[in-house]
């Protein structure tokens, strides 16, 4: 008889044990399916979060509301600066603070701080930061203490019109939009000499004029360069060993001479062809046709006459539209400029001044002191 055939049983090591789940291929497709998406709807989150607080901290950075505080530029932070980190609540107070100063007429007028430890007391050259920006942009704070003359009142330069605290705040160094447009006019009113104002802005503003119309009622002062025609081209030094590129100085050549318009007329808030004066806010607006789509810059130096033009402008709302960027010598009487002859404008005082210009920027206007 055959013996009986049977299995014994399996080591435990070899029985398969019972799974707490199972899925079929397809299942596990669907659910593998699944965690990838929400994966991806994770990773999109993350990304959007990123851009809207890049978003969020360029836009502060560029009303000038930055990480230390309000109108202090960031290149300006030392190395190794820490910002500090502030609560929503401490933000939106800093916001509204800033908000009401600056919607303020008195907001333009900030005094200056007896303090010590103030690198602005006497130490920079260059202007500081005003409080309030115009038009979303820093400008200098308006520095009556020196006389808008910052360089030679601290005895950086020598020259009473030295000009070199403005050069930071120029417009066009803050904004391409002024470089792009069709139409770029410099009006210069009070020009004097072709070697003052008209060579300064010609070679430090950063913008290609179009059209220059410069107003000198003293013909014999304001001549174009003669003879004419500078060539760029024959000023060109070759090889030369001290890095110099040039053989001299250059000066405006043809091409930008041509754009110039001399006008020997006085600069006046009315027209009056006795005196040979002109109203300069009806020349802007309906000789040179002038919008707010054109770059216009506009600098004055008229001996007293810029007082009734200025507050015809204040009152005028297109004109803060016209105009990009105003320079303007606003004439006083002070003791310190009596060695100037300012004594002659009798009861405006520094303070009048003062209060003109943050008129001007509390109205809309890039407003600087020319000196």
């Amino acid at each position: 008889m055959a013996p009986h055939a049977h299995s014994s049983p399996s080591p435990p090591w070899q029985k398969k044990l019972p799974l707490p789940f199972s899925f079929s291929d397809t299942e596990w497709t669907r659910r593998t399916g699944t965690i990838h998406l929400w994966l991806l709807y994770a990773l999109v989150l993350i990304l959007s979060t990123y851009v809207l607080l890049d978003i969020y901290v360029n836009h502060m950075h560029s009303i000038g509301f930055l990480d230390s505080g309000i109108g202090v530029p960031a290149a300006c932070k030392p190395q190794g600066f820490t910002a500090k980190v502030f609560k929503p609540n401490e933000w939106e107070a800093m916001e509204r603070n800033g908000s009401e100063l600056c919607g303020k007429r008195e907001g333009f007028l900030e005094q200056d701080q007896d303090q010590v430890e103030n690198p602005w007391r006497q130490m920079k050259w260059i202007g500081e930061a005003a409080a309030c920006p115009v038009r979303g942009h820093l400008i200098e704070k308006l520095d009556d203490r020196n006389n808008f003359r910052r360089g030679f009142a601290l005895r950086y330069a020598n020259d009473v019109e030295d000009r070199t605290h403005i050069l930071p705040w120029l417009l066009p160094s803050k904004t391409m939009d002024l470089h792009h447009r069709q139409r770029r006019v410099l009006l210069d009113l009070g020009a004097n000499a072709f070697s003052t104002s008209l060579t300064w802005f010609l070679r430090m503003y950063p913008c290609d004029f179009t059209e220059i119309h410069a107003f000198e009622v003293n013909s014999k002062l304001l001549r174009k360069p003669n003879p004419p025609g500078f060539d760029e081209e024959s000023n060109v030094a070759k090889m030369n060993p001290s890095s110099l590129n040039v053989k001299a100085t250059p000066q405006p050549p043809q091409w930008m001479v041509d754009r110039i318009q001399l006008h020997y007329s006085f600069v006046s808030d009315g027209d009056d062809k006795a005196s040979n004066a002109i109203n300069i806010t009806r020349f802007m607006k309906e000789d040179l046709r002038l919008k707010a789509t054109d770059t216009v810059v506009v600098k004055m130096d008229i001996e007293g006459s810029e007082w009734p033009i200025l507050r015809r402008w204040l009152s005028d709302p297109e004109m803060p539209l016209i105009v990009d960027e105003l320079f303007v010598e606003v004439h006083y009487n002070h003791p310190s400029m009596w060695n100037y002859h300012w004594s002659r404008f009798g009861d405006i005082t520094r303070e009048n001044a003062k209060e003109l210009l943050a008129d001007l920027r509390w109205h809309g206007f890039y407003a600087h002191f020319w000196p």
